[in-house]
């Protein structure tokens, strides 16, 4: 009896304390706990760290935040039945901000639970969309629309118009995220945005992949599915747009990206409506919210449906002179479109320089989108690289 009176009056570690004020939402006591010494690794019995508990709340958000500012570990590992790092649980919950602030911060993506699935597994079983795009759009080498062939191989150049679909595809890594071998990279394809769950994934370390033959009016990528026998031809969505396509064979590959895709870091931001094109169709700039499929809300999150090449121009360049090299925003200092020409031009307001003005001026007339990230042109200003 005296030993169990001893035990209840021993004071409690100062880990376990913080670790219990994290659900009380106390961010003073935790920072004047961690400023005397207090861990913030400190698990429960089933393996959670402060930083797990407050990114399974969508009211703890701010405790996730100071936590991590006070340099809690964003890839701790719970093991067990409800296993995972932060990442993981945020993801399966659906906690947009939450996700958002730890990729920020460098959450490892390809940390693979105990049943075996990364955070963006999770994020697609539980169809959170918005996170399923947020996570792809952190790790991908490649995401954007492509056109998709669908009927007979010998069709294809009678009517490649008539047989072929609009997709949403992303190239990222697959693999364990300790690895140090170069990583193997999956093809996702999507039927829209809408969807958290793929309609076709290739495992393109398995895949036959033939480079596109861009002497043709209208070149694709074709990717044979040795596993099941399939043969997937992807096209650009513009006819004749290279390099979109050269891209994406890149990716397929594994080059990664001259520029990765951004990362969000604002934790906080104002909302605004999703972007769209001429047509009303949802264009991937701007991230549908992380609920389940069907949900309505939207975020203010933007992202390049392809990955940039270039850094947006300010409003107000019109003709004046830029002082950075063309040459190094992207594999070639030619046109995209006529390949010929020098780059001379640049889209606006996305700021992407891609051709020459005479090729910039008619894809505006005719087509009215960038041939980068397909955003809708306003003007098309002259560059000059010195």
């Amino acid at each position: 009896m005296g030993q169990n009176l001893e035990a209840m009056n021993k004071p409690r570690p100062r880990a376990e304390l913080l670790y219990e004020l994290v659900r009380t939402r106390n961010i003073v006591a935790i920072k004047a706990l961690c400023e005397e010494g207090a861990s913030l690794e400190w698990a429960d019995s089933k393996g959670k760290t402060p930083l797990i508990v407050a990114c399974m709340n969508h009211k703890l958000f701010d405790v996730a935040k100071t936590l991590i500012e006070l340099g809690a570990n964003v890839n701790a590992y719970s093991p067990g039945r409800h296993a995972g790092t932060p990442l993981h649980h945020a993801a399966k919950r659906g906690l947009s901000q939450s996700v958002k602030l730890l990729l920020s911060h460098g959450a490892n993506v390809l940390v693979r639970d105990d049943d075996s699935q990364t955070p963006l597994d999770v994020a697609r079983i539980n169809g959170h969309t918005g996170i399923v795009r947020e996570i792809e759009k952190s790790i991908c080498y490649f995401s954007g629309w492509l056109r998709e062939f669908y009927g007979p191989g010998f069709l294809e150049a009678l009517m490649p118009q008539l047989l072929s679909r609009k997709i949403w595809v992303v190239v990222i890594p697959w693999g364990s995220s300790n690895s140090t071998m170069p990583h193997k990279m999956e093809l996702v394809i999507y039927p829209d945005l809408q969807k958290a769950q793929p309609r076709t994934v290739i495992a393109l370390w398995k895949a036959k992949i033939e480079e596109p033959k861009f002497q043709q009016k209208d070149p694709a990528v074709i990717i044979f599915d040795q596993p099941t026998g399939t043969r997937n031809t992807l096209t650009a969505p513009l006819e004749g747009d290279k390099q979109q396509l050269q891209q994406l064979y890149n990716a397929c590959i594994g080059i990664p990206p001259v520029t990765p895709p951004p990362v969000p870091t604002q934790t906080s931001t104002p909302e605004a409506a999703p972007q769209t094109d001429e047509s009303g169709t949802y264009s991937g700039w701007g991230v549908p919210d992380s609920g389940p499929v069907g949900s309505t809300t939207q975020h203010a999150q933007t992202s390049d449906n392809v990955s940039p090449s270039a850094p947006p121009i300010p409003e107000d360049l019109d003709g004046a002179s830029v002082t950075n090299d063309v040459k190094d925003e992207g594999s070639s200092s030619s046109c995209a479109i006529c390949f010929v020409a020098p780059i001379e031009g640049a889209c606006m307001p996305c700021g992407h320089m891609a051709g020459c003005m005479a090729c910039l001026n008619e894809i505006k007339a005719k087509k009215g989108v960038c041939p980068i990230c397909r955003r809708k042109i306003n003007r098309v200003v002259r560059i000059f690289a010195v």
